[in-house]
């Protein structure tokens, strides 16, 4: 029997975690700054919660599944579904989870692999995510709130369907779409003539329009994939993002998001201080340009996003430089105050 895909949020004082990236020593830092004992009680009767993309690209991704398992258990902790999380039980290879696709593999950077006993039981954790946690004042997703995802996982919701299974479904239906129009020939024939050049910085890239309509459609046309990856459209003009040149830009969702009740997220990688410069041409352009790191965004003011970019440590390490620029934050409610592992702390006012 799989775990609701929507479950409901925890009663009382909160603290939302950011995306933590295999950064263990960077959570018990936070954890330690928000007053947490070593087992996850608070003596406020504060509640955790994490928004996903627990594990990838840090140097030990096993001891944070470790850990959020251990206080999801244990009642002390809730967490939601990332992308990351779904890419594990996929079992795909993606950019920095070698940890847990092919630990016998030399990885990119030093990272703990799993081990084959850990694994099934890692597994058979993440299945057990929801997609959504909400109450009547609060809704908690890892990437986007989308109208129209939300009420088809609703309907999905309760039918034993897992989000694996059901992000299977709809990639199925997709791939049956996409044989019947053409499309996938279409598709097909592009990659031929430039999938080896799409990871080429030098290129002068032309736009692909079969490329582009079914990486969109990839995207939109699964409530999984968007819940946990966020929205996404065909460019104007092939973008440089993540290594590869892409016909698909993200959307800036919270800009459309007309609902009254606050939507808290993680995913995209808020690039403060210097963190703009560690991150720079390494995941596109900067969604929150021209927002600062302590304003809600959105029509109505009631988005805000916790990574504050932990997950680009990595690339911090391999520069060498004296200090960590990118964190790891949690969002506390009813304060509506963001703390950092490093001590800082900003009070971004309550949400509208």
């Amino acid at each position: 029997m799989s775990s609701p895909l929507i479950a409901p949020l925890a009663a009382g004082p909160l603290d939302i975690v950011g995306d933590v990236h295999g950064e263990i020593d960077a959570l018990d830092a936070l954890l330690a700054e928000l007053g947490y004992a070593g087992d996850g009680q608070h003596p406020d009767g504060r509640q955790l919660v994490f928004l996903g993309d627990l594990v990838d690209r840090g140097p030990d991704s096993p001891a944070v599944l470790e850990r959020v398992s251990r206080l999801v258990a244990a009642g002390r902790a809730q967490c939601v579904l990332g992308n990351h999380e779904l890419n594990l039980l996929r079992d795909v290879e993606k950019h920095g989870n070698g940890w847990w696709v092919a630990p016998d593999k030399p990885l990119e950077y030093p990272a703990r692999p799993i081990s084959p006993a850990d694994k099934p039981r890692f597994t058979a954790f993440l299945q057990t995510l929801p997609l959504i946690l909400e109450r009547a004042d609060l809704r908690v997703v890892h990437a986007c709130w989308h109208p129209d995802a939300v009420a088809r996982i609703r309907a999905a919701d309760g039918d034993g369907s897992g989000a694996l299974a059901l992000f299977n479904h709809f990639q199925g239906q997709l791939r049956e779409q996409w044989q019947a129009s053409g499309l996938w020939a279409q598709f097909m024939d592009e990659w031929r003539q430039f999938g080896r050049l799409l990871k080429s910085r030098d290129w002068e890239p032309v736009r692909l329009d079969a490329m582009a309509t079914v990486d969109s459609q990839n995207q939109m046309a699964n409530p999984v994939a968007v819940l946990t990856s966020g929205a996404e459209r065909p460019a104007p003009t092939p973008l440089w993002a993540g290594g590869r040149w892409r016909m698909v830009e993200r959307e800036t969702w919270w800009d459309e998001y007309e609902a009254a009740t606050p939507v808290v997220i993680g995913h995209y990688w808020r690039r403060y201080s210097e963190t703009g410069k560690t991150l720079m041409d390494q995941y596109g352009p900067d969604v929150f340009a021209g927002v600062e790191p302590h304003q809600w965004m959105g029509r109505r003011r009631n988005v805000y996003c916790v990574d504050f970019s932990v997950g680009g440590r990595y690339v911090e390490r391999i520069a060498g430089g004296p200090e960590f620029q990118c964190r790891l934050a949690a969002l506390r409610m009813p304060e509506w105050t963001v703390v950092h592992d490093d001590g800082i702390a900003w009070d971004i006012g309550p949400p509208g």
